[in-house]
């Protein structure tokens, strides 16, 4: 049976460049690094890259320069440890489904729906209320266990 890799969410990827967060950086820069390092395969989904993009240069007190958040996409969307996993016109009619039965936000439950649709059981996120949904489990990478 083969597992697919965790997914890792968006804010996870906006603390790898947030220099206000130094623990959380160096948390989400550890976890990121097992991937690259090619210790363990990560999944992302495009919709995380997309919001990442958004988040990091339009959104925060310091924006990233368009390169650097160009460059960082592609390394991932290029490397054979990033499982990217994208979503479709059935994802968004589940994400609907999802979102007025668990009372998420549409964009959460996308990503549960696109999860779903492709096997992933374990998200990296600070938001608990993923593991609304039958099947899925968050993990906080910053809650010290």
């Amino acid at each position: 049976m083969t597992v697919t890799p965790p997914l890792v969410d968006t804010n996870i990827l906006v603390y790898l460049f947030d220099l206000d967060r130094p623990e959380k950086r160096e948390c989400a820069k550890t976890l990121i690094e097992v991937c690259f390092s090619g210790r363990r395969p990560l999944s992302v989904s495009v919709q995380n890259l997309a919001e990442f993009s958004v988040v990091v240069t339009e959104k925060v007190e310091y924006p990233l320069p368009g390169e650097t958040v160009s460059r960082f996409v592609h390394d991932i969307c290029n490397f054979s440890g990033w499982n990217v996993v994208g979503y479709d016109g059935a994802c968004i009619s589940d994400a609907v489904g999802l979102g007025a039965i668990h009372h998420l936000h549409f964009w959460d439950a996308l990503l549960l729906a696109t999860m779903k649709r492709h096997g992933i059981t374990t998200i990296y996120s600070e938001d608990a209320h993923f593991s609304k949904v039958a099947g899925i489990r968050a993990v906080n990478p910053f809650v010290r266990t």
